[in-house]
């Protein structure tokens, strides 16, 4: 997505605004003299696009403006971003965002504060295309991962009046060495070295690397109990056989598991114990089940007869209870008639006749003659439980004279301890199989997890390649060699020094080198300042057409600040004709924003480039792209608005 400037917007404390008008896609010129605020247009940007510090100059701009803006065009609509000026702080909080397919200019009145800088930069860098990304440093280096954000890319983005002069320092912002280290970093992602889809490839790798270890964990298990676990098992099915628990004789691991779980089925009842034939202990064996199930039958029918009793005592309190109310007093002597009262004898009504005396006779007479069965019944019952008590009695007696004799003969009977001990034996061993098979874990198939393990292997060797330093290096070698080709070609149109020889883009120093046949010349060794600029304006051009070209995550604007400086120092002409400057300077000058203006056009519209210049050319391409002239009174910041110390 790209990102161009449109308007660059100062609010006042009384509520009026200047704008600069900017257009996209082609070169925006800024010409006038000095102490105009030419310089504080980069300082400007850089403070709305998230800077930690405003380093717009103290002086009649920060004092006279309340708020900084930028009306931006974006591939899918337009931006407004303000920021407030800061007071005594060296920057502020308060950011104002507004979007839509069109934006206009608010009025001063209607900024506030809707997100802080953290929410800008975040929406800064979607605008700018920014995806996740990540790098991680070379393995032995403490320095943190670090992700590339707008900051990063916005040093591709200026050149202020002292850095596009410097012979040791390329990008702006690198004179701090930590900045320096982290555009190096970033550097690679915002070429296309590192891709788009680096972090997700990063991410599977750690997902991969985590499946494989798992999966070699597993394998590791299963040697182990095939080394360790295998004498063991062979140990265990070794005394099985010896017990006449199996036969199995297998030849692998495997198998001498599946003959265990074989061996482990057999129920313990089903171990035989072998018992002479017609042996006293085999009958008295016999004689005790029978006497134990002869047991739990009248211990069932003793239990049955005593839950009858009870039953049958419950009814007869309760029939008892119904047949006392039914009596009465006497009530009921037959001498009434079947209308009258039975208390007074007196007739009554139809509509008031009690229950018919002989229905209630009937009842009583049903009543009564139930309880006498029941008292009938009693003492059988009784009788019954009794019997059954002295007959589990006799059994009782019967199972203590059996075990006795069996305990006797077991004592005498040698082989029968024999026997038993076998029986003993053989459950152990069973115990013992048991106990092997359900400490082992589930034994997945081996050769489908080799065949796993080798596929994730082959997968994880595919993505180290891909995102291997070597890789990268690979890429960032034929990027920069396109860069230098096209350095290269610059350079001779400028006419600079070693633009003889091939030039390159060091990544890993920030800087331009020149191969020549007596070995690297880096830029820093380069004499003169008409070299140092020209090299700076050809790497920035270079690196931008390239952005523009392969949709890199960049803004699609240069600022270039002053790039005439060396030729055309302010103090030779206020007005800017360049009428006191040798024609070669001249030249040399107009050589330089031809180079400029012809670079642009062969990516148009895609980049910006806003050049803030005292020399005014007379040349007509230069003068259409002029978009304001800060001379006669004339400047970024009209001398009227009032400042800051009025308004306190």
């Amino acid at each position: 997505m790209t990102v161009q400037l449109l308007d660059i917007v100062l609010f006042s404390h009384d509520g009026r605004q200047r704008a600069l008008p900017l257009k996209p896609g082609i070169v925006n010129v800024i010409t006038g003299a000095s102490k105009t605020g030419k310089s504080a247009l980069i300082d400007i940007v850089d403070y709305c696009f998230g800077s930690n510090e405003c380093r717009v100059p103290e002086g009649p701009i920060r004092r006279s403006v309340a708020w900084f803006g930028l009306r931006l065009q974006l591939s899918s609509g337009q931006v407004f971003v303000a920021r407030r000026c800061p007071d005594a702080a060296s920057s502020s909080e308060d950011f104002f965002v507004a979007t839509d397919a069109r934006v206009e200019i608010p009025e001063a009145g209607s900024l506030r504060q809707t997100t802080n800088s953290k929410g800008a930069a975040a929406m800064l860098a979607g605008w700018t295309g920014i995806r996740d990304n990540v790098h991680e440093p070379p393995q032995g280096q403490r320095r943190p991962p670090l992700s590339a954000t707008v900051r990063h890319a916005l040093a591709l983005c200026f050149q202020r009046q002292d850095e596009i002069i410097r012979r040791q320092q390329l990008f702006h912002g690198t004179d701090d060495s930590f900045f320096a280290q982290a555009l190096k970093d970033t550097l690679p992602y915002f070429l296309g070295a590192v891709d788009d889809e680096h972090v997700r490839k990063q991410e599977e790798l750690r997902r991969v690397r985590e499946q494989l270890r798992l999966t070699e964990r597993r394998l590791a298990e299963l040697a182990a109990l095939r080394g360790d676990g295998l004498s063991k098992a062979d140990t265990l099915l070794a005394q099985a056989r010896d017990a006449g628990l199996s036969n199995a004789l297998p030849h692998t691991w495997e198998e001498t598991v599946t003959a265990l779980r074989s061996v482990a089925q057999t129920p313990i009842g089903n171990v035989d114990v072998a018992l002479p034939d017609g042996s006293e202990y085999a009958r008295l064996s016999e004689e005790r089940a029978h006497l134990l199930e002869s047991q739990r039958r009248l211990r069932d029918e003793i239990s049955a007869a005593r839950t009858f009793q009870n039953d049958e005592k419950g009814f007869t309190r309760e029939a008892q209870e119904q047949r006392a109310r039914l009596v009465t007093i006497g009530v009921f002597d037959g001498s009434a008639p079947g209308h009258s009262c039975p208390l007074c004898a007196q007739a009554l009504p139809v509509e008031m006749a009690p229950p018919v005396v002989e229905e209630i006779r009937s009842a009583l007479g049903s009543v009564s003659s139930r309880l006498q069965s029941v008292s009938r019944v009693e003492p059988q019952i009784e009788r019954a439980i009794a019997e059954l008590e002295k007959r589990m009695l006799g059994i009782q007696q019967a199972l203590v004279k059996n075990r006795t004799q069996m305990e006797s003969v077991r004592s005498a009977e040698e082989r029968l301890s024999e026997a038993h001990n076998d029986a003993s034996r053989k459950a152990h061993i069973l115990g013992r199989i048991g106990l092997y098979l359900e400490s082992m874990p589930d034994l997945p198939d081996t050769k489908a997890l080799e065949e796993q393990a080798g596929d994730l292997r082959a997968r994880i060797q595919k993505l180290e390649e891909e995102l291997s330093d070597e890789r990268v290096r690979e890429r960032l070698y034929s990027i920069t060699a396109i860069l230098g080709e096209r350095m290269t070609k610059w350079a001779r149109a400028l006419d600079l020094e070693h633009s003889g020889s091939p030039l390159r883009l060091d990544v890993k120093k920030l800087t331009v080198v020149a191969d020549t046949p007596d070995g690297p010349v880096p830029m820093d060794r380069m004499g003169s300042g008409e070299n140092w600029v020209g090299y700076h304006l050809i790497a920035h051009l270079a690196l931008h057409q390239w952005f523009v070209q392969r949709a890199r995550p960049v803004p699609r604007f240069l600022f270039l600040d002053q790039p005439s400086q060396v030729y055309f120092p302010p103090e030779k002409d206020l007005e800017g004709s360049m009428v006191l400057v040798s024609e070669d300077d001249r030249l040399a000058v107009s050589r330089m924003f031809r180079l400029v203006f012809d670079a642009i056009a062969e990516v148009a519209p895609g980049l910006q480039v806003i050049i803030t210049e005292h020399a005014d050319i007379n040349e007509d391409w230069y003068r259409q792209a002029v978009a304001e002239r800060w001379r006669g009174g004339l400047k970024l910041v009209p001398d009227d608005w009032p400042r800051r110390e009025a308004q306190g």
